[in-house]
């Protein structure tokens, strides 16, 4: 039986959890971004994940995250429920951070990512990571994937994953990836020694658990403000806007 890339997060994040109590006490599915929050011994803490409008299908209404059910939140059929399960790893992973006094290295990717590269190494994004992708090309040949036509502009369909990926140093996936699925193909292309590298507010699951399953880099953020930043995303906001209200720590983690 083949075992997802996004189950085995979900049953290692679930192992560190252990017998600890987590309680959801809210969700929603917003424009931009699906948030969880969890009530725990140490307080609520708010995990996100990107909301996969491109596969918006009829599915159910009024599904409910539950701890217990994680693994089978994260490889539902419906993508949005798949959104509310990584959501809830996000939280749960917040929640760790703080029970293991985890310390993670502030910083981003656009500045990480230049330890990794040197002249004439062979760079693939995953998803649209423009500012990132542009900051490589004098010293890298640059490849972008990307699911979605309207993001898409100068990069190449993510079709051509295997006429890609393969040749490639560094390989940067976007966290959507474990949402819709598509990490399990793109890990299994890679390059022997390549570098592997998880980005975005999707992939804010507990570091050492992704480390443990071949990522080498993750740049991810937790939020810092739970209430601000429900509201904002309520609203509709993004990614860029809750950066610009200060409301995330961003962070990246080696193994």
């Amino acid at each position: 039986m083949i075992t997802m890339f996004s189950k085995s997060v979900a049953e290692g994040v679930l192992r560190i959890l252990g017998d600890d109590k987590v309680e959801v006490i809210d969700q929603c599915t917003c424009l931009n971004y699906t948030y969880v929050l969890v009530k725990t011994k140490l307080g609520e803490f708010l995990g996100i994940a990107y909301t996969p409008i491109e596969d918006l299908r009829a599915g159910e209404v009024g599904i409910a995250p539950r701890v217990e059910e994680l693994p089978e939140l994260v490889t539902n059929l419906d993508s949005l429920i798949r959104a509310l399960g990584v959501a809830l790893i996000n939280a749960i992973s917040r929640y760790l951070v703080t029970r293991e006094g985890l310390s993670l290295r502030q910083g981003d990717l656009k500045n990480e990512i230049l330890r990794y590269t040197k002249q004439g190494c062979t760079a693939c994004f995953i998803g649209s990571i423009t500012p990132v992708a542009e900051k490589l090309s004098d010293r890298c040949v640059v490849y972008q994937l990307e699911r979605r036509s309207d993001l898409r502009h100068g990069s190449y369909p993510d079709v051509d994953a295997p006429l890609v990926i393969p040749n490639c140093d560094i390989l940067v996936i976007t966290g959507s990836a474990i949402i819709n699925n598509t990490i399990d193909q793109i890990l299994s292309l890679r390059k022997e020694g390549s570098t592997v590298m998880l980005s975005g507010p999707s992939a804010a699951a507990y570091p050492p658990v992704l480390h443990g399953l071949g990522i080498d880099v993750v740049a991810s953020s937790l939020v810092k403000d739970v209430r601000a930043t429900i509201d904002l995303l309520k609203l509709g906001a993004g990614y860029r806007l809750l950066d610009k209200r200060g409301l995330l720590f961003k962070y990246v983690s080696t193994r």
